[in-house]
């Protein structure tokens, strides 16, 4: 007589309720961990957020600064192509970048001196001046005043300058657009105009321009910065070169 094979023993009821609660509590776990992962993921602080887009802006930035060193971007002359907005976002976020992009600064003649017995300012204005221009101006202008061509003009023996001052007071206020022509070369970008400076700023740091890098041009005081403010206080627009007659 020939042995029937074991069977397997059912699970008992208290066996099956046992497997299932381990199974429910997995099935919970795993629910958790991926609601609080999204909780997570959704509920970044804004200083989280203003980090990650400061990161990614930089890194921009970057790419495009080095993309403008290459020489792929170089002119004959050993100037750069540089578009408008490149060059303003770099100045802006990496002025130690552009002042790579300058061709090297030539001895500069002084500039003729102006009407008159020349004037040079006391010290404590052009210290004053000189800070002004490194907060403001120096990005574009650099620390020699060349400016970085065919972008940003110079400052050295510029008759925009040097001449009469309601000139650059105007550009300092409202801004300059429009081609002008310094030394040869034309320029066509957009100056904005200067945040954040009152008279006494604006009267300093264009007297200090004025009188640096060669320049012989007369002291800027703040009662004529003033007197164009109140004379042009409602001109929103930037000032255009060919209303001012600048070619």
């Amino acid at each position: 007589m020939s042995e029937l094979p074991p069977r397997s023993r059912p699970l008992i009821p208290g066996q099956i309720a046992s497997w299932l609660a381990v199974v429910a509590l997995v099935g919970a776990a795993a629910a958790a961990s991926v609601a609080a992962y999204l909780s997570f993921r959704g509920g970044e602080s804004p200083a989280a957020v203003r980090r990650g887009q400061q990161v990614a802006l930089r890194a921009e930035t970057e790419a495009k600064a080095s993309a403008l060193l290459s020489s792929s971007g170089r002119n004959d002359d050993g100037t750069y192509r540089i578009p408008l907005e490149d060059a303003l976002r770099v100045a802006a976020e990496r002025p130690e970048i552009l002042g790579r992009l300058a061709p090297p600064a030539s001895p500069v003649a002084p500039a003729p001196a102006s009407a008159g017995a020349f004037v040079a300012a006391d010290d404590a204005t052009m210290k004053r001046g000189q800070a002004v221009y490194a907060r403001t101006c120096i990005a574009c202008h650099q620390p020699t005043g060349m400016g970085l061509p065919p972008v940003f003009p110079p400052l050295v023996e510029s008759p925009l300058v040097n001449g009469d001052p309601a000139l650059p007071i105007k550009f300092v206020l409202h801004g300059l657009m429009g081609p002008v022509t310094i030394k040869g070369m034309t320029y066509n970008s957009i100056m904005p105009p200067v945040p954040g400076v009152n008279d006494q700023d604006i009267a300093d740091v264009l007297t200090f321009v004025r009188q640096s890098f060669g320049n012989k041009g007369s002291s800027v005081t703040p009662a004529q910065v003033k007197a164009v403010r109140d004379a042009t206080a409602g001109r929103a627009a930037p000032w255009n070169t060919a209303e001012l007659g600048i070619k």
